[in-house]
């Protein structure tokens, strides 16, 4: 903590502006008091803007082995959860409010330029990606750059686009894309979900919404607007999952299933989608069962 308060006064006394910190919780050795004591001392600080997530294991990260072999000791589900909770009871009470979700501004303008076209401009916003595994979307067609450091520059270096992979997307690919982005941010316009597409939200995805509803994740406005419950931000990987195409989910099951060794595959170090994690439809269906 020392080292991040020393590091934030050298880059306030160089004049450096909008200044965002991320905050990641479920570490090792990590307690509900240490994770208190970091927020309250980066508010201290004067700090307005946050991404505040949770640690992540794959079976490609260091971490994830310290945790099979118990070398350290790891919060669990229900630590997890009051430090989510606690946060975002500390920064709501402090007049912050939610960009995109994970992300905390108390200022009036957006988290950052580059969340809100990411989340909020739906399919009319193109995003150019740069480096290594970067994330793209440009004409209806969602792609990734080389993952692997070495085939990257190779290929930048002989003046080569350096994409990895990419699909078109259907019609079906994008309603889906558009409504898993917008849950994640400021809610999904019904209105212009219909205007855009021609079909009602709850008319398409009435099994979906219906599931989410009862479960208590997910809600609609009296102006309109549906978005996640304080229950479905902190599920919202399982919220997302609901609405991957059983097309979809065929095919990450069928890449996932080829993987030879999970410690080295770049498709496994890369991919934080929740449909890897629960595979084919009929795996995924019996979770909502």
């Amino acid at each position: 903590m020392e080292e991040v308060i020393q590091t934030v006064k050298l880059l306030n006394e160089m004049g450096v502006e909008n200044l965002s910190l991320d905050l990641m919780y479920g570490l090792p050795q990590q307690t509900l008091r240490s994770w208190y004591d970091s927020i309250i001392g980066l508010l201290d600080m004067g700090i307005e803007k946050f991404n505040v997530f949770p640690l992540m294991f794959k079976s490609t990260d260091p971490v994830a082995r310290h945790l099979a072999r118990g070398r350290y000791q790891f919060a669990g589900a229900k630590e997890r959860i009051i430090m989510h909770f606690m946060a975002e009871h500390i920064l709501t009470k402090l007049g912050y409010r939610h960009g995109p979700i994970f992300y905390w501004t108390k200022r009036s303008q957006p988290h950052s330029v580059q969340q809100r076209r990411k989340y909020d401009s739906w399919n009319d916003n193109n995003l150019v990606p740069f480096g290594v595994g970067g994330f793209g979307y440009m004409s209806q067609c969602q792609f990734y750059n080389e993952a692997d450091l070495d085939r990257y520059l190779s290929r930048v270096e002989a003046g080569e686009k350096p994409v990895w992979r990419g699909v078109v997307l259907s019609q079906d690919d994008l309603m889906r894309r558009t409504l898993m982005f917008a849950l994640r941010s400021s809610g999904v316009l019904l209105s212009r979900f219909e205007r855009e597409f021609g079909v009602s939200v709850e008319e398409y995805f009435c099994r979906e919404l219906e599931i989410l509803r009862e479960a208590g994740l997910v809600c609609i406005s009296n102006d309109g607007v549906l978005s996640l419950t304080a229950a479905g931000n902190i599920n919202s990987g399982a919220v997302s999952l609901l609405f991957f195409s059983d097309n979809v989910l065929e095919r990450v099951a069928y890449n996932d299933g080829r993987i030879t060794d999970k410690r080295t595959d770049l498709l496994e170090k890369h991919d934080y989608s929740p449909a890897a994690r629960y595979g084919s439809s009929a795996e995924m269906q019996a979770v909502f069962r």
